[in-house]
């Protein structure tokens, strides 16, 4: 994952009442939700250490950074 300065990845609650990652870029107001949900912050942050999160993250980034 190749976050900029001002960008980073927050483990947050969701209105589901489930946990998630939040990836906030530069540029944008509101930080994308990157579509996993799990039953605790501690499987969220687990889940942020695998390959499969770090390839998602890299793919927002590609997509939606502004330059």
């Amino acid at each position: 994952m190749n976050l900029n300065p001002g960008e980073e990845v927050v483990v947050a609650k969701l209105p589901s009442g489930k946990w998630g990652a939040l990836l906030h870029l530069k540029g944008y107001d509101e930080p994308f939700n990157l579509g996993r949900e799990f039953k605790t912050e501690e499987m969220t942050e687990g889940w942020l250490d695998t390959t499969e999160a770090n390839n998602l993250i890299d793919q927002y980034i590609t997509k939606y950074r502004k330059d």
